[in-house]
């Protein structure tokens, strides 16, 4: 089917994109340029200060601080450690300090000198809030066995949960038929629950061997759906429940000449049931590595390989058909802007393979986030931060062939675009309330998987 003149080709807009990504980080850098000149002459200006009186605290603590800004961490625990040479120093010095190490991943340190800061009354309720909060962290951390998690209770309101065709007509072996009322975008509204465990097992081993596990499992029941069975061409959304365990041990492969460096292969088992019925298996295997380029720079690249199995299907005649191998590899570079800032990029490249060609599908995608932490706007809520979160991301899936019973003469190619928001906020120590607003829309070449989709979340979170 020729494209519309007015509607650009996947290609075109996979470049725009990429174009006004490259765009934006070149007008990033040259505005972040004057800015690192500014923050080296202040630092060059305050270490003057510190060595006309290197008896002067505040000198001391504002030459570290702007150590810390410029990114060199070092030269700001240094600058740090030598304020608690003086006579009885503030104790807000050892409670930077501690944050600082705990950045590093020395636990043990940050332990001790949170310790030492809430001992002393001169700290202020702000600073004792943020010391207690941290110092609950690191013990955890410092413990060889370490159990964290999470639950997550939220009601999402959906206007197309399906993802059915937006088009008034559809193809049916190669014949545009109207779209039948029964399958148009309808509204739902979904009740989830969703559980999180990460377990962490310290080794001893000299390279910081960890065995890392995690569990996550979610319900999801649609306000539409009912009972227990499934049908072909089913109108109403199924209610699913899904589980996952990966397990695997972390470590340096070369602690000594690349410290920052981590690998982690891992098992994967993954079920997924629809109205009470087994629906989707796969089991796998990953191989996870992740590299520290600096303090504020992460980058980590993870491979998975999947075996899908929908033989328990009972819903299509052809479900072993839609089985096969899935390799899945994705790129992430993260960054911290500033103090709370970060933003990341993710690019993910796909092949899914099954028994018929018009299942299989090469994708790519790219999705960029951007995050901070601020304090709560709310008055009296003393080391209470906010959180939010802004993304967007861009998808396209190529398949192996023409489906006949929908086009014999079409292959199918889809583009997914989405954008979305969230904040979170605390609500105590370990309770949060969460906030999400995403759209999502598909662009095919073929009418039937044209769509688009607006959800809206709100749920209660407990970490722990």
């Amino acid at each position: 089917m020729a494209k519309s003149p007015d509607q650009p080709s996947s290609e075109l807009r996979q470049w725009f994109v990429a174009s006004a990504l490259v765009c934006a980080s070149t007008l990033a850098i040259a505005q972040e340029a004057p800015v690192i000149h500014a923050i080296d002459s202040q630092v060059n200006e305050a270490f003057r200060q510190v060595l006309k009186d290197p008896s002067d605290q505040d000198a001391g603590q504002r030459y570290a601080r702007l150590l810390i800004s410029a990114g060199n961490y070092e030269g700001g625990i240094a600058a740090l450690e030598r304020q608690l040479l003086s006579p009885d120093p503030h104790p807000s010095i050892r409670l930077e300090l501690a944050v600082l190490y705990y950045r590093l991943g020395s636990y043990q340190m940050s332990e001790s000198l949170l310790q030492q800061a809430l001992s002393d009354t001169r700290l202020s309720d702000e600073q004792r809030a943020v010391a207690e909060r941290l110092l609950r962290d690191v013990s955890a951390r410092n413990q060889p066995s370490q159990l964290s998690g999470s639950i997550m209770v939220g009601l999402r309101r959906q206007t197309n949960p399906s993802a059915r065709s937006e088009a008034d007509q559809v193809y049916s072996a190669g014949a545009l038929v109207p779209l039948l009322p029964g399958f148009k975008p309808k509204a739902d509204n979904d009740l989830q629950l969703t559980a999180r465990l990460d377990h962490r097992y310290d080794l001893g081993w000299q390279n910081e061997a960890t065995l890392v596990s995690s569990f996550t499992g979610q319900i999801v029941n649609f306000q539409s759906s009912s009972g227990r069975q499934l049908r072909a061409n089913q109108e109403q959304p199924y209610n699913l429940a899904w589980a996952e365990f990966t397990t695997g041990v972390r470590f340096k492969p070369s602690a000594a000449s690349l410290p920052g460096w981590y690998i982690r292969p891992y098992l994967i088992l993954t079920e997924l049931a629809a109205q009470g019925h087994r629906y989707l298996s796969n089991q796998g295997l990953g191989l996870e590595s992740e590299y520290r380029i600096s303090e504020k720079t992460l980058t980590s690249a993870i491979y998975e390989y999947r075996d899908y199995k929908y033989s328990e299907r009972i819903d299509i005649p052809n479900a072993a058909q839609l089985a096969g191998p899935d390799n899945h590899l994705r790129f992430q570079l993260a960054h911290e802007l500033a103090a709370g800032h970060f933003i990341s990029a993710t690019l993910g490249l796909r092949k899914h393979q099954t028994g018929r060609d018009y299942y299989d599908y090469d994708g790519q995608e790219l999705r960029v986030t951007y995050s901070t932490s601020f304090a709560s706007p709310i008055s009296g809520t003393v080391g209470s931060y906010w959180h939010s979160a802004l993304w967007t991301g861009v998808a396209s899936r190529k398949y192996g062939g023409p489906d006949p019973s929908i086009h014999s003469g079409i292959t199918r190619k889809d583009d997914d675009w989405r954008v979305g928001a969230s904040l979170s906020i605390p609500i105590s120590s370990d309770w949060s309330l969460l906030m999400q607003l995403e759209q999502a829309r598909t662009h095919s070449n073929i009418p039937n998987y044209q769509s688009k989709n607006t959800s809206s979340l709100g749920a209660l979170v407990y970490r722990f």
